[in-house]
Parts: C-alpha cells; sequence; structure tokens
C-alpha cells in the first residue's frame, strides 16, 4: 500500500520512474512478453534496548506503514498469520505454478534466451543480496559461497558484468573480491566503470577519472554527491533515534541509510516506522523506498539501478549498438527499475529472483540464489560451446 504525502512526510512508495532510456538497442527481441500479473540491502550498529521517546502514529498512518512494510517483506507463515493471509501448502503451490506460467524460469527458458541472443553480446548485470547471497537476519553475515564466486568470475571472464546492489559500493566489492567485474552502489549512486575515451568525462557531471585498487583507469560516477552531509547526518539521527529498539540496525551505504528490521520483533515494527518518519520529516529532499525488511531513504534524484544499467552500457560502449542483449538478475522491488529500462522497446531480459509470486517487470524467474548459480553456469558452458557474442 502506498502513501503518498507532502513534504513533511516521507513518501511511500517506489523509485522515481525511470525517465525514457536513450540507449539505442535493438527492440526486435521476441521474449515471453507476461500481461500485468493480478497477484495480490557499510557500517552497522546493533541497538541495545532503552525507552523509546518518539512520536507515535495515529492509527491510519500506522496501519498504512506497517501494510507496506509487511508487503515488502519475504512471506513467510507468521507473518501471513498475524496479518490474516495465511493459506495452504498446496494453495501456495498452486499460486506459484500459475505465476510461472506468467514469468517461467530462465533455466526451462534456456532455449528462448539463446535464440534471442544468437548474433549478439550478452551484457549481464547482478544485484548482490537475494541474488548472489542468500537473505540472512545479520547483513553483515550475507557472504557469497565459494562455488558462486567462481561462478560470478567464470560469467565475468565470459560478457561484461556488473554488481548492482543497494550496499555501499566499498561493501560489495568487500564481499565479493572479484577484479573482472564493474561494481555499482548505493542503488547505482556510485558507480566504478570503464573508461570509454569517446565518452567524454563532461558529457556526465559529477563523473571524474579515477583509478581503482589495481592501479586501472576507471569513471567514477557520484550523481547524489552532494547530497553525502545529508546523509550522514541522517545517519547519525536514525542510529540515536533507534537505540530503544531490539534488534534494529542501520546501515550507512553512502549514498543512502538503511535501516533493517529483520531481527526486530513484529509488535515493535511500528516504532521502527516512527522513527524513521520522524527524521524524514526534516529533509524534503530525501525519501523512503522499501526493502526485504529493510527501509531505505536516498535522495531525490532521477537515479535508480535502471540508470545505472543505462549508464553502464554507455560506458561499455555497448548503447547504441544493434547486437547486445543486457539480461538483470535481482530480487528485490529496487530492481524493479532495471527491469523496466530492459523490458521497454524489448531491449533486454529481467529475471525476478523469487521463490513466491510477486509483482515484476521481468520476463523470467528464478526461485534462489542456487538457481542463479546454475544460470550463470549454464551461461559460460553455451558461451564456450558457441561463437556467441565473438
Amino acid at each position: 500500500m502506498d502513501l503518498k504525502s507532502n513534504h513533511s512526510s516521507p513518501v511511500l512508495a517506489d523509485s522515481v520512474p525511470v525517465s525514457k532510456p536513450r540507449l539505442g538497442l535493438s527492440s526486435n527481441l521476441v521474449p515471453y512478453s507476461p500481461p500485468a500479473p493480478t497477484y495480490p540491502p557499510g557500517l552497522y550498529l546493533s541497538i541495545p534496548r532503552r525507552k523509546v521517546t518518539t512520536g507515535k502514529f495515529d492509527d491510519i498512518r500506522e496501519s498504512a506503514w506497517l501494510d507496506a512494510m509487511v508487503a515488502s517483506s519475504p512471506t513467510c507463515k507468521k507473518l501471513n498469520k498475524d496479518f490474516g493471509h495465511e493459506s495452504s501448502k498446496d494453495e501456495a503451490d498452486t499460486t506459484y505454478s500459475i505465476w510461472l506460467m506468467k514469468f517461467p524460469s530462465a533455466l526451462s527458458s534456456l532455449d528462448q534466451i539463446k535464440y534471442n541472443a544468437n548474433g549478439k553480446k550478452i551484457a549481464l548485470f547482478l544485484d548482490y543480496d537475494g541474488t548472489l547471497s542468500p537473505i540472512v537476519d545479520n547483513p553483515d553475515f550475507a557472504v557469497m559461497s565459494p562455488a558462486m564466486r567462481a561462478a560470478v568470475g567464470n560469467v565475468a571472464k565470459c560478457f561484461p558484468t556488473a554488481i548492482i546492489s543497494g550496499r555501499s559500493r566499498d561493501k560489495v566489492y568487500e564481499f565479493v573480491g572479484l577484479r573482472e567485474l564493474y561494481y555499482a552502489g548505493s542503488h547505482g549512486m556510485d558507480i566504478m566503470g570503464p573508461v570509454r575515451e569517446s565518452l567524454p568525462v563532461n558529457d556526465h557531471p559529477n563523473c571524474i577519472r579515477s583509478t581503482d585498487k589495481q592501479g586501472k583507469k576507471v569513471n567514477l560516477f557520484q550523481p547524489a554527491s552532494e547530497f553525502l552531509p545529508m546523509i550522514n547526518e541522517v545517519f547519525r539521527s536514525l542510529v540515536e533515534s533507534t537505540k530503544g529498539i531490539d534488534g534494529a540496525k542501520v546501515e550507512n551505504n553512502k549514498f543512502c541509510v538503511s535501516v533493517h528490521y529483520r531481527l526486530v520483533d513484529l509488535k515493535n515494527w511500528a516504532e521502527v516506522a516512527c522513527c524513521v518518519e520522524n527524521i524524514l520529516k526534516g529533509y524534503p529532499r530525501l525519501r523512503l523506498t522499501h526493502g526485504r525488511k529493510v527501509l531505505e531513504i536516498r535522495p531525490v534524484i532521477d537515479w535508480n539501478k535502471g540508470r545505472a544499467v543505462e549508464f553502464l552500457l554507455e560506458s561499455l560502449g555497448l548503447s547504441y549498438s544493434d547486437d547486445v542483449l543486457p539480461i538483470y538478475v535481482g530480487d528485490d522491488r529496487t530492481d524493479e527499475d532495471a527491469f523496466k529500462v530492459l523490458r521497454e522497446g524489448n531491449r533486454g531480459f529481467g529475471i525476478l529472483v523469487s521463490s513466491k509470486p510477486k509483482e515484476t517487470n521481468a520476463f523470467y524467474s528464478l526461485r534462489d540464489p542456487y538457481e542463479v548459480m546454475s544460470f550463470l553456469k549454464s551461461l559460460v558452458k553455451w558461451k564456450k560451446s558457441t561463437s556467441l557474442g565473438g
């Protein structure tokens, strides 16, 4: 449930819509095109408990916040029961099977993906949490398995590959540790991408030439750099205001702040929401979006994961080519911006990672990180057995 209000309170909504992309990618793909479904993730501080002194919600606002927090959280028996949505395993399996008809498995659809990729170069974009690593109670422990790291490293040797995460870019690199990739943190507001000499830096404000830790020339693009002092201020305020909520974690992701409530008792979710709302009242240039048991505070700018995909494709020299097939794999609401960019004009494929039916702009689905790893391995095997992508 979305709650839209004036600047005195946060906006509970999905991220700012992507403007019409400038990519000149081919629109002659023939992916599965489902109709809109009708089915209903730096720095961490573990907070000790003390009495909360923040203001109270009125019943309507509390209900709206809780509805939005539950809707963005992974489906589980406890939540369903508490909110009156409990269903049997058979019913859940049937619903998922019907959903799969609209968003078929990318593994079972490999032949169709191969057909569309014939004679084209794949560009691969990956989310991190819930896609390459499992969702865990403590986000500090969301590490990749050695097998997944090997799969990502191998696919990056075959195709241009980037990770686009809500985490800070440094944190994602710490988790992944692969030099073959490009990294975008803070939902694409902190990108370290390739240098393309034909792409002047001054074409993009807040883009500078830099070098990475290996001494390689890169473009460092930070479109929300002016918000950094504000983000740090909000981070400190949220740390202080959530001290009374057992299990709350506040994460500084450089250009966004994440308030995790995965370890917070359900009855205290309204306290988390109240703390966030009270602080955001003083920051009309910041907005709030939902992730999987996380509230994320971000700058109000026309930038998101979809725009990050556009920027990286342009940096790679793949924007205006008819022989490119971008593929984006992600599991969360913030990944929908990238799915939208690829769906427009059938430019490429979005793959949603979910074991539950969800509204999505993706074309295909995968159940979990294990299936993501299998999909990546299949791409590598296919690349090695064909001349795909030259």
